[in-house]
């Protein structure tokens, strides 16, 4: 029997476990009787040595397993004493157990609620400060406000944004709008708090080499951070189906990591090669805070990798669904309230299973430099996240292609000088200069090419919002399709 089907059964049952819990209410004793037909069906298998039961045992215990991880997180979210303080304006004492997040008009912080009004309190919450407002990771600070409930709202496309959800997927139920710091003690010393200050570092370095908007677009490339981009650049890019180069996401990691492969690989061994290509992934990781969204990105970029440089799509696609099921594991909320975590796990399969089916359409590129691989990817991505974006924006860029295969090619150089950039400024602001003058070239270009895509007549329009059973129907057949090419290419 295949490794293979043993492991996707396994991260089918454990979503279907955690998605039954979330949606149907599915209790515990539910996963008791689960798991006894599991072990049934794997006493049978084991028997009479029939492969399908030994599949389907799997399936069935992983399930029960995926129940009993959300009843785990559903339980602690229900032993949570916030809620019983809504409506009311308390002082709040706890921990920021983010990187608070400065927007334009305010700050993000997340606390790990230890007091309310001076008496012992349990959970998280999203305190909105004014942005002007110092606080880091690990400070312990006392925040006044009103305590409520996050509502879902209407986006500008007519979408309802289902704002509790992406709390929760963060493990916040309640928010503080308007809340003020009354005092702030910073934190020990800890991992992820040097880790931010790097960060910090890094992004000071780019504010200094690079004007804006290039110095935010630059940021958002290799941080994920939006909040200085302006808002007509922002717009541009989302009309012209690239706004997803200013999101921290495996694809884009992948893109610049095989590029720096190919670029050890001229000078080295390729199993060298690949060593200094994962050290390169790890300090890219390293080097944004390794939070969670960037370690996230690091494991999809290194599986694509696998799957594209390697050229072992079968163990890449494996590799995907464990890691998918881990991360699923450890936040089992991501699975139906992340968009973010489901977009990067479809283009992430999009790629692997699609990018050699689409490499036979785009002979008309060149090959050389790798540029006919990242236009096949380009468009194996985007048909594979097409249907989940027009369900969470409703916004269909007619223009989206032609625009990622003139921008997508130097987003590797892009992302490469800004990065190098960034850690020069830290030593030199004359050593970082020659790569800070190619960085602004090359983000010129891709502001250029956004904004004629943008401004291209008919540009995009917006779909109607439709229910999440009709995604349910367009994915059955588009994954048949790449399974089909998958397993066509790896005959």
């Amino acid at each position: 029997m295949k490794r293979s089907m043993l492991v996707y059964s396994s991260a089918t049952g454990i979503c279907v476990g955690i998605a039954s819990v979330f949606l149907f209410g599915v209790g515990a004793w539910v996963g008791v009787v689960v798991l006894v037909l599991g072990a049934g069906a794997l006493g049978a298998g084991l028997l009479y040595r029939h492969t399908t039961l030994l599949v389907v045992a799997a399936a069935l215990c992983a399930c029960a397993l995926g129940i009993a991880r959300a009843e785990l997180y559903t339980n602690s979210e229900n032993n949570q004493t916030l809620q019983h303080y809504v409506g009311e304006e308390q002082v709040i004492e706890g921990r920021v157990v983010n990187d608070p997040e400065r927007r334009e008009t305010s700050l993000h912080a997340h606390l790990q609620v230890e007091q309310v009004g001076g008496e012992s309190a349990q959970g998280k919450l999203l305190a909105i400060l004014s942005r002007d407002t110092q606080i880091n990771f690990g400070d312990r600070v006392e925040v006044k406000g009103k305590i409520a409930l996050p509502e879902s709202f209407e986006t500008d496309t007519g979408r309802i944004f289902d704002y509790p959800g992406y709390l929760r997927a963060r493990g916040m139920s309640v928010l503080m709008r308007y809340g003020s710091v009354e005092d702030v003690q910073s934190g020990d010393w800890s991992v992820r708090k040097f880790l931010f200050g790097i960060k910090h570092a890094f992004e000071q370095s780019i504010e200094r080499a690079l004007p804006e908007p290039d110095a935010s677009l630059m940021e958002g490339m290799l941080l994920g951070e939006r909040r200085g981009i302006p808002e007509d650049l922002n717009d541009a890019l989302i009309i012209a189906g690239l706004i997803h180069i200013v999101v921290l996401s495996g694809y884009n990691i992948s893109i610049v990591a095989e590029q720096i492969l190919r670029l050890f690989g001229l000078v080295a061994r390729k199993k060298i090669a690949l060593v200094l290509g994962a050290a390169a992934i790890l300090l890219f990781v390293v080097m944004v805070g390794g939070g969670a969204t960037a370690v996230r990105a690091g494991v999809m970029g290194a599986i694509a990798i696998l799957a594209r440089y390697v050229n072992r799509p079968a163990a890449a696609l494996r590799a995907l669904a464990f890691a998918a099921a881990g991360m699923i594991m450890w936040n089992p909320a991501a699975l139906l309230y992340d968009p973010s975590f489901i977009l990067s796990v479809l283009a992430t399969f999009g790629l692997i299973t699609l990018s050699p089916w689409a490499e036979k359409y785009v002979t008309f590129v060149p090959a050389q430099g790798g540029l006919r691989s990242i236009a096949a990817s380009t468009v194996s991505v985007q048909l594979f996240v097409l249907p989940a974006l027009l369900y969470y924006t409703g916004i269909f860029s007619v223009w989206a292609l032609p625009a990622n295969l003139l921008a997508l090619p130097l987003l590797p150089l892009a992302m490469l000088s800004g990065f190098v950039t960034g850690l020069l400024g830290l030593i030199s602001s004359f050593l970082a200069f020659p790569f800070a003058l190619l960085a602004h070239l090359v983000v010129e270009w891709l502001v250029l090419v956004a904004s004629v895509a943008a401004g291209m007549p008919l540009s995009s329009f917006t779909i109607a919002a439709f229910p999440a059973w009709m995604l349910a129907l367009v994915y059955i057949p588009l994954t048949a399709f790449a399974v089909y090419q998958y397993r066509s290419f790896t005959k």
